[in-house]
């Protein structure tokens, strides 16, 4: 049996001695919520594909930040710095082929 709660899923436990800018060091893990579930990833750089897949993140949909400002699409090769306590959320692509 887990100790931790159901709700939480530690994902990525990569270690990595490089400081990162938000003063978290890149590798320890920091709390995120995607979808309005707490989720643990390595806090630091990420390429949005790869953090999409760490969170087992269907790679057809969007995966956005939710900002002050609104939803903020994250193209897939785009690289990001993620931070304790940020929000994200996924949606469909819009659009579609004809």
């Amino acid at each position: 049996m887990d100790d931790k709660p159901e709700h939480i899923e530690n994902i990525g436990a990569h270690e990595d001695t490089k400081q990162a800018e938000h003063g978290v060091p890149d590798g320890h893990l920091v709390t995120i919520v995607v979808d309005d579930k707490d989720r643990q990833v390595r806090g630091g750089k990420w390429i949005v594909r790869d953090l999409k897949a760490e969170l087992g993140i269907d790679p057809a949909k969007v995966l956005a930040l939710i900002t002050p400002q609104g939803l903020k699409d994250l193209d897939d090769n785009a690289e990001i710095e993620v931070h304790e306590k940020e929000r994200f959320m996924t949606h469909a692509r819009s659009g579609g082929s004809s």
